[in-house]
């Protein structure tokens, strides 16, 4: 049986024993009795219509639905389907997504791509733009722009194994938490083999700390400004482009790790290696780690381990562009945290399916001047509806075939070392849609 295939396995059952063990069902949902009678917009089918890349007006998703389904679609409303919708609970997506990010991991066991052994995961934060409306608001919080007006918005953390191309957690909070107080939160999910990716604005001595302080040691690169401590501050003015420091533990840093657990006298230290990299520009950037080992590890890895980490920015890009995770199917608070977690879950799920893929993309192309990847964007557009058939229908490797089959014909070059100034375009209008020279939606 194919791999994929297994995968898919894994999510039907997870979905189904949710429609139909009562007490998972009851986790899943905010009444005993939601989804208790055979109803025909059910558990299951409306799971199917919601992860089907749910974005336009909901009369037109519905009836296009239940047209796939060779069903009459009149017999479902609008306001039947919302108030089906409010009946499950965000979690139960936040888990399928889990469902299948632990399924890949299990099914494809030794093909996971590693580097050094070690799954690489890049952690980073994004602002979500959100709906206007009061519940929204009072919620997530809002940010204001220089004319002081506020727009309600959220903060997003994503973990991203970059290597595999999957978000292995993502989370959406109230705008005026802290990233770096969400990071340190995740570090205790986090698997030994995993060596985590951090940008600025997550190094201090309480992230050092939590990585350092689990049963085996979190490994960890973390970008540093450049005047974060007078440690960093003498080590870039220094010949140095490799050394070991100490940070010590302040007042703040204490009280902290003593309200997770950790007493930690005012004052203690924690070994961090500190490696320089110098731009192609010149430009320095320091990165602390606590890859230790100098043989192991040696100074020049870093720079190109380190931008690995592009990815999770090239994926968020993914995630609100072409999966257009603002452009929220609902106007309220679960229905935006489902829209959230069902917009990775597609992301994932789209990646995984297409993993098969790659021997043939590069068996193809290998003459060609550069390497080649699937067009995701319009990997997205073939996936609608084709998505449903892959968990109803009988056989369901002639669709994922098929799909690969599609996704493979659909290619685009992977041009490396691409450096263009980043321009944003400010002319917008107070028109819904907006014309833009590289990009066409695709769902």
């Amino acid at each position: 049986m194919p791999v994929n295939i297994k995968i898919i396995n894994d999510l039907k059952i997870f979905i189904t024993q949710s429609a139909t063990q009562t007490e998972l069902r009851a986790l899943f949902t905010h009444s005993k009795t939601d989804f208790s009678r055979d109803r025909k917009l059910g558990f299951e089918r409306l799971v199917l219509l919601l992860i089907n890349f749910f974005r336009r007006s909901y009369s037109i998703e519905i009836a296009e639905f239940y047209n796939w389904l060779e069903i009459d679609e009149l017999t479902v409303s609008k306001s039947a389907f919302c108030q089906q919708r409010m009946k499950i609970k965000d979690l139960f997506f936040a888990c399928l997504n889990e469902v299948l990010v632990q399924s890949f991991y299990e099914h494809y066991g030794q093909n996971i791509k590693r580097w050094n052994g070690m799954r690489v995961i890049a952690v980073d934060g994004s602002i979500i733009n959100l709906i206007h409306y009061d519940e929204v608001i009072n919620h997530f919080g809002t940010q204001s722009n220089k004319s002081d007006k506020k727009f309600p918005m959220g903060q997003a953390l994503s973990a991203y194994d970059i290597l595999n191309g999957i978000a292995i957690r993502a989370e959406l909070y109230p705008v005026k938490i802290s990233e770096q107080r969400m990071a340190q939160h995740w570090v205790q999910y986090y698997e030994s083999d995993m060596l985590l990716i951090y940008d600025r604005g997550y190094p201090g001595f309480i992230s050092f700390f939590l990585h350092e302080n689990k049963e085996q040691p979190q490994p960890y690169i973390m970008r540093c400004p450049l005047r974060f401590t007078y440690e960093i501050r003498d080590f870039v003015i220094s010949n140095d482009t490799d050394t070991m420091v100490s940070f010590r533990a302040n007042k703040y840093s204490s009280d902290e790790l003593y309200k997770q657990g950790f007493f930690v006298p005012i004052g203690s230290t924690i070994n961090v290696r500190l490696i320089k990299v110098i731009l192609d520009d010149g430009t320095i950037e320091v990165l602390a780690t606590n890859l230790f080992n100098q043989t192991d590890h040696p100074q020049g890895i870093f720079k190109e381990l380190y931008f690995m980490r592009w990815g999770i920015e090239t994926n968020f890009s993914s995630i609100k562009n072409q999966l257009q995770l603002e452009a929220f199917s609902g106007q309220r608070v679960t229905t935006i945290m489902q829209d959230f977690y069902i917009t990775f879950f597609l992301s994932n799920f789209q990646a995984i399916i297409a993993k098969p893929c790659e021997k043939e993309i590069a068996l193809i192309t290998s003459k060609r001047v550069h390497q080649y990847k699937i067009n995701k964007n319009i990997a997205y557009g073939i996936m609608k509806n084709r998505l449903i058939d892959l968990f109803i229908h009988r056989n369901p490797e002639k669709i994922l075939r098929h799909l690969e089959e599609l996704f493979i014909h659909y290619l685009e070059p992977v041009r490396p070392n691409r450096k263009y100034p980043h321009s944003r375009k400010n002319n917008k209008s107070r028109s819904k849609y907006e014309a833009l020279t590289n990009y066409k939606r695709a769902i």
